[in-house]
């Protein structure tokens, strides 16, 4: 990526923060294994600065669940009965696994009359979901399961593998990338000093609940992967560059796996509708040209953070942000970004 280029997406940076449409961003960029972008705008933002990702997590936590299928530990065709006896009940008891990793188990909402800091006790939300019935025949429609994402996928990892679900991710994606210290589902004490709250200022009413969520101490310091990341754009752009290829001497999944990660999973008759972002392969969204889904893949999150690769250009992309908009998922500095790397926008 030639110098001007660079220069380029750092006054898009900086603009943005200078009218208002930011607070605070980063971009980081990887091609072939190297970091070829890593900028950083706003007040008091450099690029160690951790931001509340949401669900750019799923796309960390369906990584690391692939790197147990390919040691042999579980199949995407497993019942999930088999490996978690206690969920097969009540209209479940044929879920597979991959209509997990896809959204089509059903499971979508929370169990009822739970608290925020109710989600960061696993044992219990694990014990509550088991109980549940789906909302739908499971491997059916699709329909995305923003938080229950995290219990469901996994427990399964840790019934199959014996590891806790956060000592899986860690063991097999953050630390041989050398991550930890930058992406986090559960911060540490030296995490907080550089997390970066949201900027509500932007929102009529001054409240929202990506801001009652995040702005808990309990549920960034719990573990719920589906949706408590924080992290720097740098970790979430190294994460899907050693999915293509190696970066510092790591590849995390084979050719063949994302391949296969990478097909879209919809029945026939649930047929993907205008406008609709909820495209998935096994865990992955799809972001692609519609004529090419699988091509870009990856997660946005709820405040417009996001982390993708674009196998055609070879680009793994983490973007992060702070302010929140009443136009998500619609993020003009996003857009903007997209432009300038000659890629289709993503709004999810």
């Amino acid at each position: 990526m030639n110098n001007k280029l660079i220069n380029h997406l750092q006054q898009t940076l900086n603009k943005a923060v200078e009218s208002g449409e930011e607070s605070g961003c980063q971009l980081a960029i990887f091609k072939g294994g190297e970091l070829i972008v890593n900028i950083a705008a706003g007040k008091n933002i450099d690029k160690e600065s951790l931001f509340p990702v949401f669900s750019v997590g799923k796309g960390i936590m369906t990584t690391a669940f692939h790197r147990l299928v390919e040691k042999g530990i579980i199949d995407y065709d497993t019942s999930v009965a088999d490996v978690w006896p206690e969920f097969g009940c009540n209209g479940k008891e044929d879920t597979l696994v991959w209509h997990v990793l896809s959204h089509r188990a059903g499971l979508f909402q929370l169990p009822l009359s739970l608290e925020y800091d109710d989600l960061t006790d696993w044992n219990t939300m694990c014990k509550l979901i088991a109980q549940m019935p789906p909302e739908y025949k499971p491997g059916t429609k699709c329909h995305y399961h923003a938080l229950t994402y995290a219990w469901l996928l996994g427990e399964i990892a840790h019934r199959a593998d014996g590891r806790d679900f956060k000592k899986i991710i860690s063991e097999e994606v953050l630390e041989p990338l050398g991550i930890s210290d930058k992406f986090f589902f559960g911060t540490t004490d030296e995490a907080e000093k550089d997390f970066v709250r949201l900027d509500a200022s932007g929102i009529p009413a001054l409240k929202d609940w990506r801001m009652d969520f995040m702005h808990n101490e309990n549920i960034r310091r719990g573990f719920i992967p589906s949706a408590n990341g924080v992290a720097n754009a740098y970790s979430i752009a190294k994460h899907y560059a050693a999915l293509l290829g190696e970066v510092d001497g790591i590849r995390l999944l084979k050719s063949e796996t994302i391949a296969n990660a990478t097909i879209l999973r919809r029945s026939a008759d649930d047929p993907v509708k205008p406008g609709d972002w909820a495209k998935f392969g096994l865990g992955y969204a799809l972001c692609g040209p519609d004529n090419n889904l699988g091509s870009m893949f990856g997660h946005g999150g709820a405040a417009g953070a996001e982390g993708f690769v674009d196998k055609k250009s070879g680009l793994a992309v983490g973007f992060t942000k702070n302010k929140l908009n009443t136009t998500h998922p619609f993020h003009t500095t996003r857009d903007q970004i997209s432009e300038a790397l000659g890629l289709p926008p993503r709004h999810w």
